[in-house]
């Protein structure tokens, strides 16, 4: 007895080291390969997508548009209004931007390295003469770029070029609204890549923000990374500075490193892939997701009042005024001070960084992850539950729900038959719907598929998914019934429909004279085989090896 009750603590604390240390891994996979993709007539490498109100795709690709209810598909036509580049890379017209503009459908494209834009009307296409809208395109298909809209206002960080000249420095720059038509100074950044640009809204007008995330060099040394994952700051609605030659740029634009990682271990994941901004039901939350050298994933989350709280508070890194009648980044409705925006120009970057809630990552994975969109929903429990929805570069979807104990993963899921680079992946939060396209393929894939379960109630109940639930005899939506309906689920502990806790220990006490130490013998074997195994990427060797240790505690006590 002494021997097993040795062996099952040194085995418990082998569990407990490596839960501490768990990353989230793939259970099982779910092929729907084609029951909600569609093939694109011919492959467009540098495709892009823009999911309207009315819930068609409309996908710009190499001269041409093409519209898909996910009935029928049409395209259009639209090639470069001339060509000065004949024999050159690129003489094409390749879309880089489709999308609601200023109430039109509005179509931008390289058009063969003279950027242009065409509004389409009840499938009548014409060329936009507005000089700013070459601003909504580059001269290339792969350039970097960010375009933002929101409201009247429009941004890009698009680069004025002219057809002899080299490129200019890289600025992010409002192009169309309300006056002035601000853009950033060049001290703000150096070389960067922009990933994801967004507006944080608030009551009071003045004090809305917009977040500009984006990578660039290292020449602070206060990190060994080569590049940094950065966030820049400014007031959407300032007026500029009281300085007249500067008058044109932000003067409350300011940066911060971001932190991705666990800091009590030291690991850490620079890399940063993309962003989704969560309104959520129980506030508001920037999610980021991240990558390390080996290419594996983790997903941070970042409070939108805690990076309000950073931007408000940090000093600026190599500042040493302290005495600044108005503080740098502050939004106020008149002009900056002179000598607030020139302390911000000449030191934008806060010495402060922003870390992650909780100074830890929500969940890691081994797996190399491109996109990410999450989703929130009301479980039968009438508590609400948040879901993350991860793509790898080929478009291969991982859903993981974020529970009480701690995250869990659902199923893998393979939407699309052909081979292709994920390009957009777009959620519409109100429908639970996922909408995706690769430079083969589209898909509209619902959340709420539950189809991964059937028929086993016990899948369903194990698979903790807040989508699923047993219902009538079937693993189903909650989406799809009321509360009146008997709906099982299980979101707090791993259970089945035919064993629950309760008639497994009455099952112990009622036969505990016939259990023999062989039994409890071969349990803690396979307990010490499997325990070996733990730190493989293998959820159902965790929770087996889990499951045998209470049951073989169990089995001793009542011994």
């Amino acid at each position: 007895m002494k021997l097993y009750i040795s062996t099952l603590l040194n085995l418990s604390a082998l569990l407990s080291i490596s839960l501490a240390n768990g990353r989230m891994d793939i259970r099982f996979t779910h092929h729907v390969e084609g029951k909600w993709s569609f093939p694109l007539p011919k492959e467009e490498a540098n495709a892009v997508f823009y999911l309207s109100e009315d819930k068609s795709l409309y996908i710009g690709g190499e001269d041409i548009l093409y519209h898909f209810n996910f009935e029928i598909m049409k395209n259009y036509t639209i090639k470069a209004d001339f060509y000065n580049c004949l024999g050159k890379p690129h003489c094409k017209n390749y879309l880089t931007f489709v999308g609601q503009l200023l109430g039109n459908l509005t179509l931008c494209g390289t058009n063969a390295q003279k950027a242009g834009c065409w509004v389409m009307n009840n499938e009548n296409v014409h060329k936009l003469e507005d000089h700013w809208t070459e601003l909504l395109a580059p001269r290339t298909p792969a350039m970097n770029y960010n375009i933002l809209i929101t409201g009247n206002q429009v941004y890009s960080t698009v680069p004025r070029k002219s057809n002899n000249a080299v490129s200019v420095m890289k600025t992010f720059r409002k192009i169309y609204g309300n006056l002035p038509l601000l853009y950033t100074g060049h001290t703000l950044w150096r070389d960067p890549e922009f990933v994801k640009s967004l507006v944080v809204e608030k009551e009071d007008k003045v004090q809305s923000k917009i977040l500009l995330f984006f990578t660039e060099n290292n020449i602070e040394t206060r990190t060994v990374e080569k590049r940094l994952t950065m966030v820049a700051q400014m007031c959407k609605n300032e007026v500029g500075s009281m300085k007249a030659d500067t008058r044109n740029i932000f003067s409350t634009a300011l940066k911060s490193h971001i932190i991705c990682g666990n800091q009590l271990s030291g690991q850490y994941y620079p890399h940063l892939q993309d962003i989704y901004y969560l309104q959520g039901k129980t506030g508001n939350v920037i999610y980021g997701l991240f990558k390390n050298s080996w290419n594996h994933s983790a997903v941070c989350s970042y409070e939108v009042e805690a990076i309000e709280s950073l931007f408000n508070t940090s000093s600026l890194f190599g500042s040493s005024k302290k005495d600044l009648k108005v503080r740098p980044g502050t939004c106020h409705p008149t002009l900056t001070p002179e000598e607030t925006s020139e302390e911000a120009s000449r030191y934008p970057e806060l010495t402060n960084w922003l870390w992650p809630s909780r100074n830890r990552t929500v969940f890691q994975n081994l797996n190399n992850f491109q996109k990410i969109v999450v989703d929130e929903i009301t479980a039968v429990n009438q508590k609400t539950y948040r879901v993350f929805i991860l793509a790898t570069d080929f478009g291969t979807v991982h859903k993981t729900v974020e529970l009480e104990d701690g995250v869990f993963d659902i199923p893998e899921v393979r939407p699309f038959k052909q081979k292709g680079r994920l390009q957009f992946m777009e959620l519409k939060p109100n429908e639970h719907v996922l909408y995706m396209g690769t430079t083969r393929e589209i898909s509209r894939l619902p959340l709420d598929d539950c189809a991964a379960f059937y028929p086993s109630c016990k899948d369903c109940i194990q698979s903790r998914d807040p989508f699923c639930g047993w219902i009538e005899g079937k693993c189903e939506s909650v989406l799809k019934f009321n509360s009146s309906f008997m709906v099982q689920q299980n979101l707090k502990q791993n259970a089945t429909c035919e064993l629950k806790k309760e008639s497994t220990t009455m099952y112990l006490k009622e036969n505990r004279h016939t259990i023999n130490n062989k039994e409890v013998k071969e349990m803690v074997e396979e307990l010490g085989i499997l325990s070996h195994k733990f730190m493989e990427p293998n959820t159902a060797t965790k929770i087996r090896c889990i499951w045998l240790l209470i049951l073989t505690i169990q089995l001793l006590i009542l011994m």
